[in-house]
């Protein structure tokens, strides 16, 4: 599991990509370890997204469901999340002749989950003391920062400009909801 340094250096360059900054994938062991090794980010993440799909959890649910199914459910569903998306993008990357630089997507994209989990557990918390409107409005304006996060990290890493960047946040929202919709319609 990265911890110190290596964790550390792969956050910063998580933060730099969400400043923006071009030159970030400098910050980030490319090499093939380096992808696998960031996988880790789902097991730093694992315990904040439980309490987010807790924070969020329909009542209704609950009655039809136990929690314990519901978070067996969801956890498959994180797993599947955590490893078709990679898949996916890999395989969109050799389609597009650039499957080495969507390893380099696959690296950065990891680490930077760790930002966007913080960012929507800090939107989850507050909810629950803004009003229902001023909640929905932080959600919207968390999603369509993370969706411009993720576009420029796959412009960043992947390359060939701004339309396959689009793909692969296109491939990522539709294979989210497949996954998301089919966890939901289990409990």
């Amino acid at each position: 599991m990265p911890r110190g340094a290596e964790l550390w250096q792969a956050l910063y360059g998580a933060w730099r990509l969400a400043r923006l900054d071009r030159h970030a994938l400098h910050y980030f062991d490319l090499s093939h370890r380096g992808t696998w090794r960031s996988f880790w980010a789902a097991a730093y993440c694992y315990p904040f997204f439980l309490f987010e799909r807790w924070l969020e959890l329909p009542v209704e649910n609950v009655a039809n469901s136990s929690l314990g199914h519901i978070f067996l459910v969801e956890s498959i569903a994180y797993v599947v999340g955590w490893t078709a998306f990679p898949l996916a993008a890999l395989a969109l990357c050799r389609w597009l002749g650039r499957e080495e630089r969507g390893f380099d997507f696959i690296t950065a994209y990891n680490w930077s989950i760790i930002l966007q989990t913080a960012l929507f557990v800090m939107i989850g918390l507050l909810s629950l003391i803004v009003p229902d409107s001023t909640a929905v409005a932080l959600q919207r304006m968390g999603l369509i920062a993370a969706l411009i996060y993720e576009w420029f990290i796959a412009l960043v890493a992947i390359g060939g400009g701004g339309w396959i960047a689009g793909l692969i946040v296109i491939l990522d929202i539709v294979l989210g909801l497949f996954i998301q919709l089919t966890a939901l319609s289990l409990y």
